[in-house]
Formats: C-alpha cells, sequence, structure tokens
C-alpha cells in the first residue's frame, strides 16, 4: 500500500510542482548559467525537484500510519486533493480562466472532487499507477533538453589564439542598460555638468553617438560585443565559452594577460581567467544557495493567480536574488569625512586589478550599472537599507504614469552614480600610467525606455530609440582629441576594432568591422534581434529623430542642473517653501505612515546611508490619487502624488540630499488643496509616527502612536541573531514559528525602547546563513544598519531583536558577543 502511494503521490507531485518548474527552467536555461551552476548543483536541483516532495509526503502518512490506518488514509487524500488543486490552479492561471479569489475556490473544488473520485472510482487510481514513470520522463526531457544538456555534458572547445606583437594595454568596460540620451544636454552633447567624467572621456576619445545594440537581452547581447558575431537568429546559445569560444579573451590570451570581471556571462575560459577566478564577479551571488529561493519565486509566478501574484518580487528585471536585498560593496574612503567612492557592482574589483607593469593586459569588465535595482545616490551613498522596488512596472511594462516617471528619475540618478564609478575607474587607470598609453572602450550592451504603456526593454516600435541606441566611445592609444561620429556603428564592431588597432586579423568569421580606418554608413537600417527569427528595425536617420524627441521630453521632465532632477510633480512652485508662509490645516479624518522613520530620526551625513528616498501609505478616510507635499525640517522638498497599491494608497518621492541634516530629521506629509487659484495644505496625522516598546500589566507591548499595539509573548516564536560590527552593524540569524514551518511577517530592532529600524521579513532574508542546517536557511535574515542609527556599545544600553507573526511579537536570543545589554529569550 506504501508503494503505491507513493507511486501516487509522484505522479501528482511531478504534474503539480516538478513538470511547470523543470519544462519553465529547461526552456530558460540562462536560470542556471547565470550562477555557473555546476553539473552536480543541477542534476541534484532536478532530483529534489521532482522526489522529495513526494517523498516528504510519503513520510509524513507512514508515521501516521503507525499511529492510525484510517487517519493515514485520510492525510493520503487530503494530499490527493492538495496536490488536484495545485494542478486546477496551475490551468486556471495559464489559461487566463479565472483569477483571485474564485481560482483559488475553482481549484480548491477540484481537488475535493478529484479526491472523491480517486476513492471512490478505482480505475482513477489504477490510471495514476500507469502513470508511475511520469517523474522520469520529465526529469529525463529537463537533464537531456538542449539548453540544459550543455550545462550538465560540459565541453570545452579549445580555439588557437593567433600572436599580438603589440604591447598596448586593452581596457574595455560594458555598461547594462544605459541609454545614451541620458547622458545629453539640448545640443545632444554630454552634459558636463551631471556627468563630468563622461564628458572628460568624450574630449579624449570618438564618442559614437548613435552606435547601436544587436539585441535587448543581456545574456545574448554581451556576447554579441564581446564576440564580434550576431546572435543566431534560429539558435539558441547560451552566455557560456562552450557556446562563444571565438571571443576578446580567446583572441588576445595567446599575448595578453587577461584580467576579466563578467557580471552575468562566463565566456573567459578558467585557463585564462584563472587570476579572477576566485572574485564574487557573478550577478548572482551565492548560485547554490540562492538555486532554491529563486526557484521558488519563479514556480510561484507560474501558478498563483493575479492579483496574489503581484505580491511576488518581480523576476523579469534580475537574473536571480529576487526579492532580495543587494549586497553591500566595502567602500574606498578617505580619512575623516572623504568622499565615498563608487565601488558598487565590482567597480572597485576591476579597478584593483591595474598594474602599470608586465605583460599587456586585457582588462574587461562587465558592470550591472546603471541597471537596476536602482539605489544608488550621484553622492555614491545608497537610500535604501532594503532596494525599493519600482512602482508602475507590471509585466515589464510601465502601467502607471505618475510611478513611472519616478522609477526614470531614480534611474538618472543611478547614471550619475555611473558617471561617477567611470571616473574613478579612469582616474584608477591615469595613476597607474594606463590611460594614456591605453586603447579604452567603454559601451552599453543595450538601452531602457521609460515610455507610459511600453515595455521597459522589449523593443517596440514606439521605445526602439530608447532600446537600440548604446554610449560607445572610443580612446586610441595616445588620443587626446575627441570627435562625435553619428555613422553606423554597432556593439559587434568593437572586437574588430581592437584586432585593427592591435595590428592583426582576426583569423576567423566575425560579422562585426573595424570602427577606424573607414568612413561609416550616414544611414542604415537598425536591426534589433526581438527572438524566434524576428526582428525589430527602423532606418538609423528616423532613429535618430524620434532620439531627439525622447530628448526634447527627457529636458522638458527634468531640466539639465543636477536640481532639475528632484523638481518633478504638482505644484513645483511649493518646492523650497518654509511651512510658516504657507497655509497648513491638520487633518482629521486622514492619516499616514512613513516608511524608516527611524532612519529619519538618526540620519549620519557621513555614512553610506542617506534616507532621502521617501515612501508611505494613507490612513483613514481619503481619496484617490491626492496630490502630496513633503516637507523635511520645515522646508517642502518634494512633491508627489498617490498611486494605488491594492487596497491602499501609496506615495514616494525622492528628496534631494541637501535637506537631510544630521541626527533627526523631521518629515510631515500635506495634502494639496487648490482652489481660485490658492493652495492650502492639509498636514495628515501620523507624519512622525513613533514605535516603542511599554511595560504594561503581565509583560511588554509594541506600540505606535498610530494606535497599533503587537504583544510581546516570550517563547511564541523562534529565532536567533548575532551582532557583527565593521563600518556599520550587521544583523544576522533566523527567525520563525514555534514549530519552524512559516515565516514570521516583520522583523524589529529597538534601541532603548524605541524602534530604529522594521522591515519585512521577506525583504531581508539571504539565500542562506553559514552555520544553520537546511531548514533553517529559509527564514533566514541579515541587516545591515549605520553605526549612527545605534547607541554606543556597552551595558549602558539595549539593543533588542523581535520577529513579529500575525498579532504576535517575540524577542530572539542572541548568540555569540553581543555588543549591548539585552533581555533575549530562549526560542
Amino acid at each position: 500500500m506504501a508503494a503505491r502511494n507513493g507511486a501516487h503521490l509522484a505522479v501528482l507531485s511531478a504534474f503539480a510542482l516538478a513538470e511547470p518548474l523543470l519544462d519553465i527552467l529547461g526552456r530558460n536555461p540562462e536560470f542556471f548559467a547565470v550562477r555557473r551552476s555546476s553539473s552536480s548543483q543541477i542534476v541534484l536541483f532536478a532530483l529534489a525537484v521532482t522526489l522529495l516532495p513526494p517523498a516528504a509526503l510519503l513520510a509524513a502518512e507512514v508515521l501516521v500510519a503507525l499511529v492510525s490506518r484510517p487517519a493515514a488514509r485520510l492525510v493520503h487524500l487530503v494530499f490527493v486533493a492538495g496536490l488536484v488543486a495545485v494542478i486546477a490552479l496551475h490551468v486556471l492561471t495559464k489559461g487566463a480562466i479565472a483569477s483571485g479569489a474564485v481560482a483559488l475556490v475553482v481549484a480548491a473544488a477540484a481537488g475535493v472532487v478529484a479526491a472523491l473520485l480517486y476513492r471512490q472510482i478505482p480505475p482513477v487510481a489504477s490510471f495514476l499507477t500507469v502513470l508511475a514513470p511520469a517523474p522520469l520522463v520529465f526529469l529525463s526531457l529537463f537533464v537531456f533538453s538542449s539548453g540544459i544538456s550543455k550545462l550538465v555534458f560540459v565541453k570545452t572547445p579549445h580555439v588557437a589564439a593567433p600572436t599580438f606583437r603589440s604591447k598596448t594595454p586593452v581596457v574595455l568596460i560594458v555598461f547594462d542598460e544605459f541609454s545614451p540620451v541620458s547622458l545629453m544636454d539640448r545640443n545632444q552633447r554630454i552634459d558636463a555638468r551631471r556627468y563630468p567624467n563622461f564628458a572628460a572621456l568624450a574630449r579624449d576619445s570618438t564618442w559614437y553617438r548613435s552606435a547601436t545594440t544587436v539585441q535587448w537581452l543581456t545574456e545574448v547581447a554581451v556576447p554579441a560585443v564581446l564576440t564580434g558575431i550576431l546572435p543566431d537568429p534560429h539558435k539558441r546559445l547560451l552566455p557560456i565559452y562552450s557556446d562563444h569560444p571565438k571571443n576578446i579573451f580567446t583572441l588576445l590570451g595567446g599575448s595578453y594577460r587577461v584580467r576579466a570581471v563578467e557580471s552575468l556571462t562566463h565566456l573567459c575560459p578558467s585557463s585564462l581567467c584563472h587570476e579572477t577566478q576566485g572574485a564574487s564577479t557573478q550577478a548572482v551571488e551565492d548560485s547554490a544557495g540562492s538555486l532554491a529561493s529563486d526557484a521558488g519565486i519563479v514556480y510561484l509566478h507560474l501558478v498563483l493567480p493575479p492579483p496574489y501574484v503581484d505580491e511576488i518580487p518581480e523576476i523579469s528585471d534580475t537574473w536571480g536574488n529576487f526579492g532580495k536585498h543587494e549586497a553591500r560593496q566595502e567602500h574606498n574612503q578617505a580619512s575623516g569625512s572623504g568622499p565615498l567612492e563608487p565601488c558598487a557592482r565590482n567597480v572597485c574589483r576591476f579597478a584593483s586589478l591595474f598594474t602599470p607593469r608586465g605583460k599587456p593586459t586585457l582588462y574587461v569588465l562587465h558592470t550591472l550599472l546603471p541597471h537596476v535595482p536602482y539605489l544608488y545616490l550621484p553622492s555614491g551613498k545608497r537610500y535604501g537599507v532594503e532596494v525599493p522596488v519600482l512602482r508602475g512596472l507590471t509585466g515589464g511594462l510601465w502601467r502607471t504614469e505618475w510611478p513611472t516617471l519616478q522609477s526614470y528619475q531614480r534611474y538618472l540618478l543611478q547614471v550619475e552614480y555611473t558617471d561617477r564609478a567611470l571616473g574613478f575607474m579612469l582616474r584608477r587607470l591615469r595613476a597607474t600610467g594606463l590611460y594614456d598609453r591605453a586603447l579604452v572602450i567603454a559601451v552599453a550592451d543595450h538601452g531602457v525606455s521609460f515610455r507610459h504603456l511600453q515595455p521597459r526593454r522589449y523593443p517596440t516600435k514606439s521605445n526602439l530609440q530608447d532600446i537600440a541606441f548604446v554610449p560607445l566611445f572610443v580612446k586610441l592609444p595616445h588620443q587626446r582629441r575627441g570627435r562625435i561620429d553619428d555613422g553606423y556603428a554597432r556593439t559587434i564592431d568593437i572586437v574588430p576594432t581592437i584586432a585593427r588597432v592591435l595590428g592583426r586579423k582576426i583569423p576567423w568569421h566575425v560579422d562585426g568591422r573595424p570602427l577606424v580606418g573607414r568612413r561609416l554608413a550616414t544611414d542604415a537600417t537598425v536591426s534589433l534581434l526581438v527572438g524566434n527569427g524576428r526582428y525589430a528595425t527602423a532606418d538609423l536617420r528616423a532613429l535618430r529623430a524620434l532620439r531627439a524627441r525622447a530628448l526634447a521630453e527627457q529636458l522638458a521632465v527634468f531640466g539639465t542642473t543636477p536640481a532639475g532632477l528632484y523638481r518633478i510633480g504638482p505644484h513645483r512652485e511649493l518646492l523650497g517653501r518654509r511651512l510658516p508662509s504657507l497655509p497648513v490645516r491638520h487633518s482629521r479624518a486622514t492619516g499616514v505612515e512613513i516608511d524608516a522613520q527611524p532612519l529619519l530620526r538618526t540620519v549620519d551625513t557621513h555614512s553610506d546611508l542617506l534616507p532621502t528616498y521617501l515612501q508611505g501609505r494613507l490612513t483613514g478616510r481619503r481619496s484617490r490619487d491626492e496630490e502630496l507635499a513633503i516637507a523635511v525640517n520645515g522646508r517642502i522638498a518634494a512633491v508627489t502624488r498617490t498611486y494605488d497599491k491594492g487596497a491602499q494608497q501609496t506615495f514616494a518621492a525622492m528628496v534631494p540630499e541637501g535637506v537631510m541634516h544630521d541626527g533627526r530629521n523631521d518629515v510631515s506629509i500635506f495634502v494639496i488643496h487648490s482652489s481660485g487659484g490658492r493652495l492650502r495644505l492639509e498636514e495628515l496625522r501620523g507624519s512622525s509616527v513613533t514605535t516603542v516598546l511599554r511595560r504594561v500589566a503581565g509583560g511588554e507591548v509594541i506600540a505606535s502612536s498610530g494606535g497599533r499595539k503587537i504583544p510581546v509573548v516570550p517563547g511564541a516564536l523562534r529565532g536567533v541573531t548575532r551582532v557583527s560590527s565593521g563600518s556599520n552593524f550587521v544583523f544576522s540569524g533566523w527567525a520563525s514559528d514555534r514549530r519552524v514551518r512559516r515565516k514570521v511577517d516583520s522583523l524589529m530592532v529597538f534601541a532603548d525602547g524605541e524602534q530604529v529600524f522594521a522591515s519585512k521579513a521577506s525583504l531581508v532574508q539571504p539565500h542562506s546563513m553559514l552555520g544553520q542546517k537546511a531548514p533553517k536557511q529559509r527564514f533566514a535574515f541579515r541587516v545591515e544598519l549605520p553605526r549612527s542609527l545605534l547607541p554606543a556599545p556597552g551595558p549602558d544600553h539595549q539593543v533588542r531583536v523581535f520577529a513579529v507573526l500575525g498579532r504576535k511579537a517575540s524577542e530572539l536570543r542572541y548568540v555569540g558577543s553581543y555588543p549591548w545589554g539585552h533581555t533575549g529569550s530562549a526560542p
């Protein structure tokens, strides 16, 4: 009986869990390629997805059967009903047959009916027995599919590299998701006020202002840059060496030392890139640990109907680490309060590889800048502990106009950060004596679009001018005079250009042509491979005209001054006004909850975190689409609009860095009323909500000034936390319900009884935590807080960490050397 039940559970689990997930991942092998997953990791993953769920269910049945066989039969029927319900839900979601609660009810009903039929009609159970080989069939189809088989059965082709006598250093920097229109001023030249380092590079190089990409996906576009070969319209190639053996690394590897940092691709063979093999260079860190987490999020996107799927982290903007915080990069900082160096996304790691002497060297960097997630300010600081999500974007399409414009604003701020990153690398090149004698090329893989009701990256007739054009600067050795060339240049021309400058012919076929030594065509057909043999095309001249229009639209909104990026929104005449000069009344019906209040109370302007991105939600009686003014320290710093997020009216706004000062910063939110040409402000209740620990009869509660109270119940939840200190304090540990089956809702940190940090647990959970067994890894968290937010270490202060689940909270147990006093309870 157990064998029969196990076979039936394996079949149902295969259709409910394994087949949908293995099918989508088998058709998208890049999921594993970008993690550089080994053959054994991929096979073990497939085996785990196929066999572990039914094995766990069968084990539960067997344990119940030891106590009561009738109860075990009931449990088996419940499992059958649940798995069939999941299958039904997948069908409903995939076919868009039903959504919301209706889909859940229909799926549950299908599960119940199937379980009754399974019990009452023997042929139904017999049919499942006949399907017993299905799990192994799905497993085999996955492992031996064309894409996955390349990763499981790895080939290492040999390429005979030519000999180069040139001693010229080569520096190739590939940015990601970067539209050149964002760099331009009114004259379509580099805006030197916002982007001084790109302007400096343009003065020494040839700026191919109308350069275009050949594909819109990074995993295809970057290999095109590194090979000079057009992507095959009918063949799926992975961004790995075995699929692209003829590339810039193998071309120069026989004569040049290679120092490469590839963030997504893996085109450099280990025999050439052994010097940087130990670096954490890939886009998705902790490849083994992230696999289960990211696969789970992918599966939820497959099975959950709207609107529930909207609460799941997006998977279309990144290649992994879905919904997780960005790993902090160590900053190089001068002594005292010197400037922060822009080290994020492998910039400083790459710059540290520059050496002035030795064998001629090929330096290659692919950095995920200014690619999402948007988190960085022009000063080099971050504006959040977690990465704020892109609002207004659903399924890769910009659907809500105001949040789209705010995302555009955040992108432009990150472009300024990217300019600082370029400047850091150029200064390092000059300091090592490489800059003048090197061939330096800066390019991007593709652009990005922020057009209402258009895709963010997928090229269409309406956004092709945003996606097709890319920045391309080529500084020849000893070049000191810049020029602009608007001819037809493509990213596949870079490798042939390098070969021409170094004085050798490429011994294999490439599709690109050298940019030097020839006159570029003034017009041509720009063609981007979309997929499945289809292309998005347009005349270059027509695209340049559309780009000019896009630039005019950008300048109309954001201007050309650094301050202009913050001057967006309704009633901009309010910006900079002091509150005493404005008519203000207090609201009785509408309140507001502002996120990250503790960060605002303990700002340290010299740290690498400055909470200039303010977001929250309206409470109480409220209208839709309110216009808001945000005051920081008594002066209007931003104006914004609310937008719907489910049943809530939410808002967000970016305020200038200069409005923040050290210590407490007071933030107030106002609804803007306009009548007869006059403006009045209505201050919302709760603009300065505080959350504290209070002692009450029988224990403690977590109480907010907005009226919410959460009782502290010792031992109701489980978990531990430890603290490590450096430039900031890092809290890490795990937290779950008492049975270690469910993750908590949120985490809170209190200093001397006052809340200094709170976040949803899903936003601060890393993929794995060293030293913990696997079941607890999915409940792990890691939070990095600036030192200014917490009191000085010592027994005179208490810093306590709480987990919250539903309407109860518990303090976590502290392990290791804890810097402060605490009253932790055992988990």
